[in-house]
């Protein structure tokens, strides 16, 4: 490896290089750094986790300049786009904040129908809470405390919708999933927890030892939680997916 400046991109492509690494997860990421290199290394790599959380905050462009956030709503769409055209199977989440001062409900409408344009699987929603001696604790027209709450209350239930929509569209499909070193017991029987690739929590039927990459198929959603079974199990004992 060169000396130097050391991009994003390339510390990823030396810890595949350098190490015996199973699976990479990468963490948040912001959208501007988001890159087309990044985005195909991801897509092409059977080792790096295919899920991508890109912080939104807001779908208002007022609001983000309010924020002094680097991009815009546009910018941000094509990102998301751009990640899902890649990895269709890949888990897309944000952070959003609503009740920012300033907040319109314009404003918020506008994050919400952005938000429920996009291929999103899951949100973490936060409701703004001011601090003592920040700037946006100083700025006018702060958002009643009960108005914020709702808001969040709309974009939970709308990533809830999303999120469902997104178990549903993996029955009849195979996931990837390292099992967990927590056991426990389900209505389907004994089960042991595990993760999927694409960031979906698992119970699969009968105990594993931990850390195992396995595949498992994907039979039904009942009751928000995706139920399969390991794909190459001899026995044909169902497993259940939790979603967390």
């Amino acid at each position: 490896m060169t000396r130097g400046k050391l991009g994003f991109e390339n510390l990823v492509c030396a810890i595949l290089a350098e190490t015996s690494l199973e699976k990479l997860r990468l963490s948040s990421i912001e959208p501007m750094d988001w890159s087309q290199q990044l985005i195909g290394m991801m897509a092409e790599s059977t080792r790096i986790a295919k899920h991508a959380h890109v912080p939104m905050q807001s779908g208002s462009d007022r609001v983000l300049r309010l924020m002094h956030r680097k991009y815009r709503p546009w910018h941000y769409r094509e990102k998301i786009e751009t990640i899902r055209a890649a990895m269709p199977s890949a888990a897309i989440g944000a952070d959003v904040m609503v009740g920012f001062p300033g907040e319109s409900e314009a404003d918020f409408d506008e994050t919400r129908r952005m938000i429920d344009s996009l291929p999103f699987t899951y949100l973490h929603v936060f409701t703004y809470s001011a601090r003592p001696g920040t700037p946006a604790a100083a700025m006018a027209n702060q958002v009643p405390v009960h108005l914020a709450r709702e808001r969040n209350r709309v974009l939970r239930e709308l990533a809830a919708g999303k999120k469902l929509a997104f178990m549903r569209s993996f029955v009849g499909q195979p996931l990837d999933a390292i099992t967990l070193n927590v056991a426990g017991t389900h209505g389907t029987g004994e089960f042991t927890e595990a993760l999927t690739d694409n960031y979906l929590k698992l119970r699969l039927r009968g105990r594993h030892e931990p850390n195992q990459w396995l595949r498992a198929r994907i039979d039904d959603v009942v009751d928000g939680a995706l139920l399969g079974q390991e794909a190459n199990s001899q026995s044909g004992l169902q497993a259940a997916l939790l979603a967390g």
